[in-house]
């Protein structure tokens, strides 16, 4: 969700106490530690990166517009990388399978297919990009927000020809519906199936009709399972007095998770999180995950993870009401925004209860990473303002390890075995971006002040080691102008299970 679509028509929870915050470069909490960050080369203006790594820890980063790319063996030292297409318009994510092919998704640019999804291919590091996929999502209208993952990415899984590998795209669209939608290629990504529906009940379809945010899509790498998830709005009348998609009004309230076990051709949905017992039907105030995006990843257990940013009370259709009315004096109510954690230990099926983590007040653009089972990385944009929106909000960008997220079910119901924890640390002991962020999608060019310099999305994964490996769009004192900032972890525990202590960042073998 970029600038390009300006060219469109207009719980209980658990409170757990975090460890400091520590300078980037020294150890924290646990000795949880990172490198000082590094700007990607020829990444001026740039927003929305993404980053994926190979078996043997080969770091690729990606951001727009259009998708433009970096690799690095060593997560310091960055070498750009061909641009897949220079007519794209952003929306950019990348993964790379187990023969260390590596793919990228983004809006396509030119004609016939501007505002499509588009697929491209390299088996050469990102130098050259000869699968080329245009129309992937192979639907009418216009496909937004492309997510891709790839299966198999373990060694010794598959043929090992990346012909064969399964690209799994996520996106939703502008017209007819507004649904989210997963379209399946099973030839390496050089050619897609038709759209598949995911949302497989009548709840899940009434309540995301013309009101949803794709929110990721992850692929098991046990047994192939393929996980959607997506955020929706309350239920249809309101969606469409909000304004659906065009606007991100909302109140987003529930978030859905379906799952394919049959290579994308039948979907289960289920719920993962339901506001909407806090949201006034009259007013349009509730809770809203609308602080884009909600994020998903599966651990190495098969368990299912999935972090909300849920502003508390929020009014998005008043804020912005008030702001048109009231250009200058417009103010949000403050109200905090929260991080929500829950677990599904049964292929999505049942979930437990959402956790709340808190690093600061208001905490936006989360993204996640599973490692061994219960162990989640975490990257997100935090401030200690209750108006996100307020151009005095100074925002920092932390990292999360959260540990002992195990789930299980039995007769009390779906619950963890004992309470998550987790640590936090500053990945930049600066400030990243002061003034609101606006996150209303191609709605902000219309709320007078709105900010949108950092767009909508930031990124983590997780090396060889258990090392994490964050990117982000750091805009203080550039803006209106942006870089993109990446740092890789250097001490501390790993990710996995059995693996060493880190003593720096891992070096690609």
């Amino acid at each position: 969700m970029q600038r390009r679509l300006l060219v469109l028509p207009l719980l209980a929870s658990l409170l757990i106490l975090l460890g400091l915050s520590n300078p980037a470069g020294a150890s924290g909490p646990n000795g949880l530690g990172f490198h000082a960050p590094v700007t990607m080369p020829g990444s001026t203006d740039g927003t929305e990166p993404f980053v994926a790594i190979t078996n043997g820890g080969h770091r690729y980063t990606t951001w727009q517009s259009p998708g433009q790319f970096a690799g690095s063996s060593n997560g310091v030292t960055f070498t750009q990388l061909t641009t897949p297409d220079p007519d794209a318009s952003g929306d950019t994510a990348d993964e790379v399978d187990n023969t260390g092919a590596l793919w990228n998704v983004q809006i396509c640019g030119a004609p016939p297919f501007t505002l499509h999804s588009c697929v491209y291919r390299s088996v050469d590091g990102g130098h050259t990009w000869p699968v080329q996929t245009t129309f992937a999502d192979n639907h009418p209208g216009a496909s937004d927000r492309p997510w891709i993952d790839v299966y198999p990415k373990k060694p010794g899984v598959g043929s090992g020809d990346p012909n064969d590998t399964l690209v799994a795209l996520e996106y939703h669209t502008f017209s007819p519906d507004d649904l989210v939608y997963v379209s399946i290629s099973t030839d390496g990504g050089q050619s897609f199936s038709p759209p598949h529906i995911i949302s497989s009940d009548a709840g899940a379809l009434g309540d995301s009709y013309c009101n949803t945010i794709p929110s990721g899509v992850v692929i098991d790498q046990n047994n192939g399972n393929i996980y959607a998830l997506w955020l929706s709005g309350n239920d249809p009348i309101h969606n469409l007095g909000s304004g659906c998609n065009y606007s991100q009004l909302g109140p987003f309230d529930k978030a859905w998770v379906s799952v394919s076990k049959d290579q994308g051709t039948t979907w289960t949905s289920s719920l993962a999180w339901d506001g909407s017992a806090d949201y006034d039907a009259i007013t349009n105030i509730g809770p809203n995950a609308d602080k884009i995006f909600g994020t998903i990843t599966v651990d190495k257990a098969g368990q299912v993870h999935v972090m909300l940013p849920v502003r508390q009370h929020d009014d998005p259709v008043g804020y912005t009401g008030d702001c048109v009315a009231n250009p200058s004096t417009c103010q949000e109510d403050p109200q905090p925004t929260d991080l929500l954690f829950m677990t599904s230990p049964d292929h999505s099926a049942t979930w437990t209860k959402p956790v709340t983590l808190r690093c600061m007040r208001s905490h936006f653009f989360p993204w996640i990473a599973g490692g061994s089972k219960g162990r989640v990385a975490a990257v997100l944009y935090a401030s200690e303002s209750l108006r996100p929106n307020d151009p005095t909000s100074v925002w920092y960008i932390w990292f999360l390890q959260i540990t002992n997220a195990v789930a299980k079910r039995d007769g009390t119901g779906t619950h963890y075995i004992s309470p998550p924890t987790f640590q936090a640390t500053k990945l930049d002991r600066n400030p990243v971006h002061t003034g609101g962020i606006c996150s209303f999608g191609i709605f902000c060019a219309a709320v007078p002040n709105a900010n949108r310099n950092l767009a909508d999305s930031i990124s983590v994964a997780i090396d060889p080691a258990g090392a994490a490996n964050a990117i982000w769009t750091n805009d203080q004192g550039l803006a209106p102008s942006s870089r993109i900032d990446f740092a890789c972890q250097s001490s501390g525990p790993s990710f996995y299970a059995g693996k060493p202590n880190l003593t720096g960042c891992y070096v690609e073998h």
